[in-house]
Order: C-alpha cells, then structure tokens, then sequence
C-alpha cells in the first residue's frame, strides 16, 4: 500500500477533468416490461426521441439506484472508460428515471463460451486488457459487488469490436460509498475478475493510475455531476456529504487501501 504522500506526488501529474453537461428530460411515450431476463431491471421504454431505454426508477432496490447509475456513468466518462449514452427520462406518471439508452445493432453475444473468446482473444475487442482493468479499479472505488460478463456490451464499430461497461445499479449509495463491500472475495465483482487475471487481461499497474485519476478529479466537478440529478434522487444532506468527503483525506486512505488490494 502507498502512502498519502505517494498518492498526492501521482495526483500533480495528471491533467484537470472539466465537466460541464445539462440534460433535459425525454418524454417517455410507452413502456414495456423487461424480458431479457435480468433481476435488476424492470422496464424499458421508447423515448419521444425514438430510442430505446433501460429505465431505473427510486422504486428500484433501497431507491438510490437512479442517482448511482447517474453518478457512475459521469465518473467514468470523466475517466474515458466508455458506457452507453443516457438521459434523465420522464415518465407518463411524471415521475424522473434514469434512461441508459438500448444498445442494440451488430454486436457480440455475452454467453460464457463467448466471453471466453474474447478473453482468449479469439473474438479481438480494442483495448480489451485496458478497458477490464480500468473498470475493476473503477467498480472497487465505487462498491460495485455485482460486475459480471453481463454488464460489459461488446460490439462492433467501423474497425473493431470495442467493450462498454454498464448497470452499476449495485454500487455506491445503492450500497454504501464509503464502504468496502466490493473488496469481498465471493461477490461477482472478484469473481468474474479472476477470469481477466487467469487470461492476462488486467494490468495491475494501469488499475493504480485508474484510482489515481480519480482522486485528481476536482471536487466542482463532483457538485456538478450531482447537481443534474433531480432532487428526489438524493437528499441535499448526503450530497452535501459526499461533495465534502471529495478530496479530504477520508477519501486519500480510501484510495491507498484499493491499491494496496489491486
């Protein structure tokens, strides 16, 4: 494990994340109820904007799933691990969900056989050892227990098969951001990241840097990032809290504890 001091000397080297995004709420016209088969997603609606959503509601889990699928989204993009595109979405009932939008098109299936293929390498995806190691160091920080082959979407682009990461739906305040849950051995998050190790796709080094690119991303950027949630997602007692905790040194030995368990 590094010290404090190690981890602010890597923090000076990196460049400043500036964050600036305003969403406005697509009208949901019609919903259906899911059957792709996953517990954690209930319904999925056509937008007035004519795609399609995985939609997660306050009903959903201990009811902070919406403002974690939302936080988490942001946070990795400010990282360049890539997700789908999203929006806040309103529904017929007025009520404000979180919308990751249907990624459909030609793509890889995620059965075993296959995810085994693309570990070994013989179905190629860009940056496959690059994208699994980011998104472990990432899921660690913020309490992901249930990272599977299921929540990575793998499909093609103009060249390549490129991966994104998705339903964080079991993380931070869904669970608890201040926690260590997801260091457990035996949730899906360690796993499923055994099958990365055994296949050399994980780069313990390149996962470091991962944490320690968040702990550069500036506190403004995080009050940003809550500010564009609606108010019923998350009470301006824990956002004032967690806004608070960005950066002190809470969130330091936070981030040297994760390395230390890379």
């Amino acid at each position: 494990m590094k010290p404090q001091s190690d981890v602010s000397a890597e923090i000076g080297q990196l460049p400043t994340y500036s964050y600036q995004k305003n969403l406005f709420p697509i009208d949901i016209a019609v919903t259906y109820p899911n059957d792709q088969g996953t517990a954690d997603l209930s319904v999925i609606g056509t937008g007035a904007d004519g795609r399609d959503y995985a939609i997660k509601t306050i009903a959903d889990g201990n009811g902070f799933v919406p403002i974690t699928e939302l936080f988490c989204y942001e946070l990795a993009r400010a990282l360049s691990i890539a997700t789908p595109e999203f929006q806040i979405v309103k529904l017929k009932t007025h009520e404000l969900a979180f919308g990751s939008v249907w990624e459909g098109g030609a793509g890889i299936t995620k059965t075993l056989p296959d995810m085994l293929k693309i570990l070994k390498g013989e179905l190629p995806v860009r940056n496959l050892k690059a994208l699994l190691s980011k998104v472990y160091a990432f899921d660690l920080f913020v309490n992901n227990i249930d990272r599977h082959f299921g929540n990575f979407l793998f499909r093609t682009s103009y060249r390549e098969n490129i991966g994104l990461a998705f339903d964080f739906g079991r993380s931070w305040y869904e669970i608890s951001p201040y926690d260590f849950q997801a260091l457990e051995p035996h949730n899906n998050t360690n796993k499923y990241h055994l099958y990365a190790k055994h296949f050399k796709r994980y780069d313990r080094e390149l996962a470091s840097n991962t944490l320690t690119e968040i702990s550069k991303i500036e506190q403004d950027t995080i009050l940003q990032i809550l500010s564009m949630a609606p108010s019923e997602w998350l009470s301006t007692e824990d956002k004032d809290k967690f806004v608070n905790w960005w950066g002190s040194s809470d969130m330091i030995e936070r981030i040297n504890k994760l390395k230390g368990e890379l």
